[in-house]
């Protein structure tokens, strides 16, 4: 299906997704994609993943963002040939696309109960206690997509999760919030936009 949802925020931030129930050939049909794009889509592995790859490409279609303005830095990090910022994403079904006059990060991420797992290893002293009204896998799982976002928008490799990365409480089924990036001295904060969807959530961190 084509894009699922579609939101521009109060800072000029448009949001867009794109719910994936077609097949690569589907998915492929009608882009162009260059021998470079071409090699990034050899380089998934998974279905999942190529067809996350091209649904990305069909949001930016749908944005009359032409290919050879979509290009990726040194770090492997997207941008705009225009100025503008952009930020992606997908997981599983789900793919969806940020675009902004300043730095924006992106992150979604469907609810599932393997994350009760891994959360100790990005989780900060401060966000070990989850508050009563909040299901533990939602919680977890807002906070996994806050944190993403936050990474993508600083654009510093290396940055511990656990250490460097904090969310400030919130409670449930709210709309905004705020993070915290902790960089040697500093402590730089930056607005969040969390968004609940049935299956899964989404955090858009932005610079104002």
């Amino acid at each position: 299906m084509p894009e699922s949802h579609r939101e521009i925020l109060d800072n000029q931030t448009l949001m867009v997704l794109w719910t994936i129930t077609e097949t690569e050939s589907e998915l492929q049909s009608g882009l162009f994609l260059s021998a470079e794009a071409l090699d990034r889509l050899s380089q998934r592995k998974s279905s999942v993943h190529r067809k996350g790859y091209l649904a990305i490409r069909q949001l930016l279609k749908s944005l009359d963002i032409p290919p050879a303005m979509h290009q990726y830095d040194e770090k492997g990090a997207p941008f705009l040939t225009d100025g503008r910022c952009i930020s992606i994403t997908h997981s599983g079904e789900v793919a969806a696309v940020a675009i902004s006059p300043t730095a924006v990060g992106i992150d979604l991420e469907p609810y599932k109960e393997k994350i009760k797992r891994v959360a100790s290893r990005f989780l900060h002293r401060s966000e070990l206690q989850k508050p009563s009204a909040l299901d533990e896998i939602h919680y977890l799982t807002q906070l996994w997509t806050a944190k993403e976002a936050l990474y993508k928008l600083y654009k510093k490799p290396g940055l511990v999760f656990k250490e460097q990365l904090c969310i400030d409480p919130f409670h449930k089924g709210a709309s905004q919030g705020r993070g915290t990036v902790i960089d040697q001295s500093n402590a730089t904060h930056f607005p969040l936009e969390f968004r609940h969807f049935t299956n899964y959530c989404l955090t858009l961190a932005t610079t104002n």
